[in-house]
């Protein structure tokens, strides 16, 4: 397999590019559709816990992390600028801000790579339901939106 990547890192850099690129689609789609109202946030948590979960970026991002891999670096900048791509799509009916972005970002992708590396053995020792990060999430996200809603409609009738 090296031969045609040169260096098993070689190997690692493209199959960690193909892996983040697959997760910052989900994110950035999800986001986009839930501003557009035509997803809901069970339906972005799922998306995004779901790409964490079955294409094993979690689990690279967890081995990267521990290696101390500059892999990541991309990742990360690539995250920085998505808040910016995002709002930059403007949709009727946006429930948030480029400023509010990064933290709802973050609000659904920490919680899906941690569940992604421990979540199920975690969720078992604790005798929580399967779903019980998902669900706690996506309370969050909802109750953030509500919030943002509010502020929205009081200062539209002001």
């Amino acid at each position: 397999m090296t031969h045609h990547f040169g260096t098993a890192a070689n190997l690692q850099a493209a199959v960690a590019d193909v892996l983040i690129e697959q997760l910052l689609f989900g994110v950035r789609n999800g986001t986009c559709a839930l501003k557009a109202g035509t997803i809901d946030e069970a339906d972005l948590v799922d998306l995004v816990f779901d790409v964490f979960e079955e294409t094993g970026v979690g689990r690279l991002i967890g081995f990267l992390s521990a290696s101390g891999s500059t892999l990541l670096r991309p990742l990360f900048e690539r995250l920085a600028r998505l808040s910016r791509e995002i709002a930059a799509d403007q949709q009727e009916g946006s429930a948030f801000t480029e400023s509010e972005l990064p933290t709802i970002i973050e609000s659904v992708v920490t919680p899906a790579l941690s569940a992604s590396l421990i979540g199920a053995e975690l969720l078992q020792a604790l005798d929580l339901e399967p779903f019980h990060t998902r669900e706690r999430v996506v309370r969050h996200l909802a109750a953030q939106r509500a919030i943002r809603g509010i502020e929205l409609k009081g200062s539209s009738s002001g």
